[in-house]
């Protein structure tokens, strides 16, 4: 049944109670006339005053109060069937009978307005309790937009529209917009200026919760962003230990080779010369190897301010990583049991650089069989993804993965750390035990 029917009955009952059972109740006690008085007559005609009023409110109460009025004059006053009052006090009667029905329809008015208002407030209650629960179960400030404007257009039975952006929205003729957040504007709500003018309280709850809301979600923003800044000043600060630490060794090696090809008071063979300059030639790898590391290193905490997140699948990562390391590729083809492939998200480039890290560590110190695990599990807008790489410790070789230098955990750690996640190397207890070797790379997109 539309509006426009539902107002058309309610209008035909009223005008129905308003006439026809006043004459109703006048027809059934014409026959008991000469055995009742007219104040009988009055007080069962007050009583369906008074259910008038409290069903369809004052005017029609009081149009049912002069109608009853005049039906009492006319039927059960004499002279009967006619509207002429002989006795004065009749037309007291009359006049405190009139002025009752105008007051008790005037009271009914009132407490149909006041119950009126007081179930409007409780619905208002309940929608903030709802909101305000509903909105703190949300981490990301889009996702509360989303349901409070679900919540209001339900609750306020109109339109409304909440843009989760610190653009202004053009504003339509007849439409309201509000801001959202302080100091700092994160979005707009937009509703009509009717809707707003009947619910304002409601409105105005839903703006300062929805304020706070996206203040809270500014505050933990800028704590993640220090807090993330704080680990890559750790970061940094184990970088240049480990550097200190590293290059060390390389470079006492190539100054004391060097010195005794340079010193003319030392006699050498040929084959002593070869050796040193063999010597000179592996330390100056390993010094390469160690800046190549530096430079990725660099390239990861820089990207700190511009990162940037794109979907790719498992393939795309770990054909990236094995062009970063060529001569790896025919290893991982043999010797490695990789996942099926999945759908990613990320910043690609360090990935590759973290994945190839992995890669290179364990091919170095572990043997066959090597597994590579990736899982994805997506929630709401943001995802997390897990790469794990395990293998057996290479029994030629027992020295503890990645303790040469340490660059490539610190690498891992700081891809780790701009994705939110966290990287994790699980070392045997001792060198002599035949136990797996795992490193955990987790990050969230």
């Amino acid at each position: 049944m539309t509006w426009f029917a539902r107002e058309k009955l309610g209008k035909t009952t009223a005008l129905a109670g308003t006439v026809v059972i006043p004459v109703l109740i006048t027809v059934l006690l014409l026959p008991l006339r000469d055995f009742i008085s007219p104040t009988d007559v009055a007080m069962l005609q007050l009583v369906w005053i008074a259910w008038m009023a409290q069903q369809f409110g004052k005017s029609w109460a009081i149009a049912t109060t002069v109608l009853c009025v005049g039906l009492l004059n006319w039927c059960f006053v004499a002279p009967y069937y006619t509207l002429h009052v002989d006795d004065s006090s009749n037309l007291i009667s009359f006049l405190v009978m009139l002025s009752l029905g105008i007051f008790i329809s005037y009271l009914s008015d009132q407490n149909q307005r006041r119950l009126h208002k007081t179930r409007l407030a409780m619905s208002q209650m309940r929608a903030m309790y709802m909101l305000a629960k509903g909105v703190n179960s949300y981490s990301d400030w889009s996702a509360q937009c989303q349901y409070a404007a679900r919540l209001l257009t339900r609750r306020l039975k109109a339109t409304v529209v909440l843009e989760p952006s610190a653009t202004p929205p053009q504003q339509v003729v007849g439409q309201i917009v509000l801001p959202l957040g302080q100091p700092k504007v994160a979005g707009w709500m937009l509703l009509q200026q009717d809707v707003y003018r009947r619910h304002q309280p409601l409105i105005h709850a839903a703006q300062s919760l929805l304020s706070q809301s996206a203040s809270n979600v500014q505050l933990q923003q800028q704590a993640q962003q220090q807090q993330l800044q704080m680990e890559l000043e750790q970061h940094r600060a184990m970088l240049l230990r480990s550097l200190s630490h590293d290059l060390r060794t390389p470079l006492a090696t190539i100054m004391g080779a060097s010195s005794m090809l340079a010193d003319t008071d030392v006699p050498l063979t040929l084959d002593q010369r070869q050796q040193q300059a063999a010597n000179i030639y592996q330390q100056s790898k390993l010094l390469d190897l160690h800046f190549e590391k530096v430079l990725e290193l660099s390239k990861a905490q820089l990207s700190s301010d511009s990162l940037q997140f794109t979907s790719f699948s498992s393939d795309e990562l770990i054909a990236g990583a094995l062009a970063r390391r060529p001569d790896l590729t025919a290893i991982v083809r043999a010797d490695f049991q990789l996942c099926a492939p999945l759908q990613l998200s990320g910043n690609l480039d360090l990935l590759e650089i973290a994945l190839a890290n992995m890669l290179e560590n364990a091919v170095k110190y572990g043997q066959a069989p090597f597994e590579l695990q990736l899982s994805a599990q997506t929630q709401s807008s943001t995802g997390q993804y897990s790469l794990q790489l395990s293998h057996p410790l290479a029994s030629q070789n027992k020295a503890i993965p990645d303790r040469s230098h340490g660059l490539g955990t610190l690498i891992c750690q700081t891809v780790a750390a701009l994705h939110q996640g966290q990287f994790r190397l699980l070392l045997p207890t001792s060198v002599h035990a035949a136990t797996q070797v795992n490193a955990t790379l987790e990050w969230r997109a």
